[in-house]
């Protein structure tokens, strides 16, 4: 399936055919799925929150880039009209709701896990930017290797996306490969999603893709990106309105630390992209993306 493209679908698709061929190839684009008119709210509700091309840390993100982390809180309209799909939070609550049957004293109880947001972000590539490493974004979750569904993503174009332009490149299939280091695809492997305004790729976060690049001369490459991942991924306690910055910032390092105001290994837990502790709190590692993802906690 190295070289198979993308394949492209309505928004009036029977849901049983696309959920088919979300399951088979990892990946698919809905075409049309937002208006523009609600691609240029979204736009002038994010504009504020805009920021200059950043050096990031490590090499993970290219240079060249702009991200406007947590949309889902600095644009309503991101958050009603994009996030909230019907279509998307349909797919979203097939593939990762959880269901199981718990034993409460003499009998038991169905208990219901639904999916719950993961990341709202909205991505811009610059001319020059590199192409992204190829990646799981399910990696973040310590998740094991073929399995089924943990997270489904969503990337609506904001302006046209092409080859040229650093599209999103995916590796259709992968999402079923073991984690055997002979799996890691090549990226010659990966085929360009090329998006209309308004289409949508929506993709498995076990399949390996990443942001391609970015050989224009003046074309920048925009797209706003939902992440769901299965209801169980937090702590039992909602820590962070238990424990919420204002009176964070006054208890130890070591505290805050082990009430997750510092990421895993895989970067789970950032917060625009840098330490937790620097960005809300002021304390530790400073600087723009000054969380290296996928090397935090490596050791040799």
């Amino acid at each position: 399936m190295a070289q198979q493209g993308v394949e492209r679908l309505p928004a009036d698709t029977p849901l049983e055919q696309i959920l088919s061929v979300l399951d088979r190839d990892g990946g698919l684009v809905i075409t049309k799925l937002i208006s523009q008119e609600t691609i240029d709210k979204i736009a002038e509700e994010l504009k504020p929150h805009e920021q200059p091309d950043q050096v990031w840390k490590g090499n993970f993100f290219p240079e060249a880039t702009k991200r406007i982390c947590g949309s889902v809180g600095k644009s309503q309209t991101y958050a009603k009209e994009f996030f909230l799909n019907p279509l998307y939070q349909e797919i979203c609550n097939r593939l990762l709701t959880l269901t199981k049957k718990s034993r409460c004293g003499d009998g038991y109880r169905t208990l219901v896990c639904k999916p719950i947001g993961n990341a709202s972000t909205s991505f811009d590539i610059g001319p020059g930017a590199e192409a992204q490493q190829l990646h799981r974004d399910d990696g973040v979750h310590h998740i094991t290797h073929p399995t089924k569904p943990t997270q489904i993503n969503m990337l609506c174009a904001w302006t046209r996306t092409t080859a040229e332009n650093g599209a999103t490149v995916v590796v259709p299939g992968s999402h079923k490969w073991a984690d055997q280091k002979e799996n890691q695809p090549p990226p010659e492997k990966a085929v360009p999603v090329c998006l209309e305004p308004g289409d949508a790729l929506i993709f498995d976060g076990a399949i390996f893709h990443g942001g391609g690049a970015n050989v224009t001369q003046s074309e920048r490459r925009k797209v706003f990106g939902a992440f769901m991942t299965q209801g169980n991924h937090r702590s039992e306690e909602n820590i962070f309105l238990q424990l919420p910055p204002e009176v964070a910032k006054d208890y130890p390092i070591e505290v805050l630390e082990v009430y997750g105001y510092k990421p895993t290994g895989s970067g789970l837990g950032w917060v625009d992209y840098s330490e937790p502790l620097d960005a809300v709190l002021g304390r530790g590692v400073s600087g723009p993306g000054s969380l290296d993802f996928f090397q935090v906690g490596v050791t040799a």
